[in-house]
């Protein structure tokens, strides 16, 4: 009876991790109106970008999303209040207008011109978002089975929570027979040389938390880390969500909001040798809510190691197959509809 009480304890942590999803935080879509001319020559089309932080809320009003984008007005340390957030003459385009989960509507100035914003709560959904696993390829998770996982610690099976929605989460609070914390990494039974990986992901709303804290995990395939981390509303930076971690960060920010499925297509080449030489190093295409923000990137040393420390302890690229990790980082992330197609 304990055990099973203990159980139901920590699902229901679990899903308190994922109840407690902003409302504001996300993006919003529409139109900039009223002006004779529009910021830096852009069209009348504009997003706005909702963050929540340890400090509260910043909005950024964009010209695109899951882009490189020109940030035209930025407004921070915004608090919500009866179910909107307020804000006045702020930012460089002296906005004045309110957020509420549904919109943005707000009045203000460029130059000379009075401009209008009427933006709309915009929910962006992965094209590969569900896509099923193609004949011949190989489920590593199909909701239920997770016969193909292991944990990396013990090679015991797997402990993470199976969901009523088909998904997984991670193990987070594990503990030894002694009561120390156990790692909950979990790894494939099977290795794998080139392949395509298809898995999808949600991040809890970890608000309070920044950078590296902030719903950490990682796709680890052999020695090398495709970071999963709750990066929205960050500058994409070589240690962020979309990134061969430490390495090569990703060519822009694709990440959505926490409590959203979001999707990686992993493309994956070993190394090539010439004897004991490596005549090309492993490449890397991964594309993060069906955005491209890696493309045939090489990888030359382990994650883990700096470049220098790879040549003198000489590490060697693996040439054939890998086993692929789901990183415990202490933070509950969920994962479904995984699986692979080997090339």
């Amino acid at each position: 009876m304990r055990k099973i009480l203990l159980t139901l304890l920590t699902s229901l942590l679990t899903l308190s991790a994922f109840a407690e999803i902003d409302a504001f935080a996300g993006f919003y879509k529409g139109e900039i109106t009223g002006g004779k001319r529009y910021p830096l020559g852009m069209s009348p089309e504009m997003c706005a970008e909702v963050y929540k932080g340890p400090a509260g809320y910043r909005i950024k009003i964009i010209t695109g999303i899951l882009c490189r984008s020109d940030e035209h007005c930025v407004i921070n340390n915004l608090e919500a209040k009866n179910g909107e957030i307020t804000f006045k003459d702020a930012g460089a385009l002296k906005l004045t207008g309110k957020l509420t989960p549904k919109e943005l509507i707000a009045e203000g100035e460029f130059g000379s011109d009075k401009i209008k914003l009427n933006l709309k709560r915009f929910k962006y959904e992965s094209p590969t978002l569900g896509a099923p696993a193609p004949l011949g390829s190989i489920y590593l998770f199909d909701g239920k089975d997770t016969s193909k996982w292991e944990l990396c610690a013990n090679k015991e099976p797997i402990n993470w929570t199976i969901n009523e929605d088909g998904s997984m989460t991670v193990k987070n609070d594990a503990v030894k027979a002694d009561g120390k914390k156990m790692n909950s990494s979990i790894q494939t039974k099977d290795v794998f040389g080139a392949f395509k990986l298809h898995l999808e992901f949600m991040t809890p709303g970890e608000y309070d938390k920044l950078g590296q804290g902030r719903s950490n995990s990682g796709v680890i395939i052999g020695p090398y880390e495709v970071q999963v981390l709750d990066s929205f509303g960050d500058t994409g930076a070589y240690n962020q969500c979309g990134s061969l971690y430490r390495q090569t960060p990703p060519q822009s920010n694709a990440c959505l909001e926490p409590g959203t499925w979001q999707t990686y297509d992993i493309y994956y080449t070993p190394a090539k040798y010439e004897g004991q030489n490596v005549v090309e190093y492993p490449k890397f295409t991964v594309y993060l809510n069906g955005v491209r923000v890696q493309n045939e990137t090489p990888v030359r040393f382990a994650t883990h190691m700096s470049e220098f420390q790879a040549k003198t302890k000489g590490f060697v690229h693996p040439s054939k197959g890998v086993k692929i990790q789901l990183q415990d980082h202490t933070n509950p992330l969920k994962y479904r509809n995984i699986w692979i197609e080997t090339k």
